[in-house]
């Protein structure tokens, strides 16, 4: 894996969905293959379309980026989101419009996962905040944060409303992929809008700015990361902070 990898939906490529799916369903690989340690695929459902996640073999973490979706029982407006644990398995559909969702999983199973469960959280459960630690015009929202028992992934929402927000050279402890929802995320001279998709090496650094519509993201890690300042000055707990900030997600059960 290169140390930051980027992937858009427009040019990645139409696969054969690795889960069992009725109805019209595209799907395609933004990142996939051994050399990279998260996956990530994009599963676009025509309306009455369905798609039966299965975790095997490692745990799967579903964003609805688009539309609405209906599993177990729960109806999963745009930015729920549903964990499907190793040996546990959903059908997630898409009823009315359509759905688009994003789906994580790691390329091997994390050792401290033991599965079987299933985990919703439709958008109004979701931890969060406009004013994530009292910052006007900066959001955030937690969707799994490592401290489940029988799972360690991590997903986590950011939101900046204005342009030209900086976040500051820094680096995390985990290998993460960054998925733009909404508005752009600006490296360099380039700005990538939604849709697009950075894999990051763990104990890699970057920084970026909001675009000129803002930015909003989905943020995946495989574990509980540890964040670490671009000079090295400030090391924390990412997994403390989001628990003072917002609490942690409590989840639905699906209905069987």
């Amino acid at each position: 894996m290169s140390r930051v990898s980027i992937a858009t939906c427009e040019s990645a490529p139409i696969i054969t969905p690795p889960f069992l799916c009725n109805g019209s369903v595209v799907t395609r690989a933004l990142f996939s293959g051994d050399h990279h340690p998260i996956h990530l695929e994009v599963y676009r459902l025509e309306p009455g379309a369905a798609v039966q996640f299965s975790g095997d073999p490692t745990d799967v973490a579903i964003f609805v980026w688009k539309g609405t979706a209906a599993a177990g029982g729960a109806r999963l407006e745009r930015g729920s989101s549903a964990i499907v644990e190793f040996g546990a398995a959903l059908n997630i559909a898409a009823p009315d419009e359509g759905a688009t969702l994003v789906a994580f999983t790691l390329a091997k199973r994390h050792a401290g996962s033991s599965g079987m469960h299933v985990h919703l959280l439709p958008n109004e459960r979701v931890p969060r905040k406009d004013q994530l630690g009292g910052t006007e015009g900066v959001s955030g929202a937690i969707h799994a944060d490592s401290q489940c028992p029988t799972c360690a992934v991590w997903m986590h929402e950011n939101g900046y409303a204005a342009a030209g927000k900086e976040t500051p050279v820094h680096s995390h402890s985990e290998n993460e992929i960054i998925f733009v929802t909404a508005g752009s995320m600006r490296i360099g001279r380039r700005e990538y809008g939604p849709g697009s998709a950075l894999a990051i090496a763990a104990n890699t650094k970057y920084g970026f700015f909001s675009g000129q519509d803002g930015l909003s993201f989905v943020n995946f890690r495989g574990s509980s990361p540890t964040y670490r300042s671009g000079d090295g000055s400030v090391t924390m707990d990412e997994a403390e902070l989001w628990r003072s900030l917002l609490g942690r997600p409590v989840y639905l059960e699906p209905v069987r």
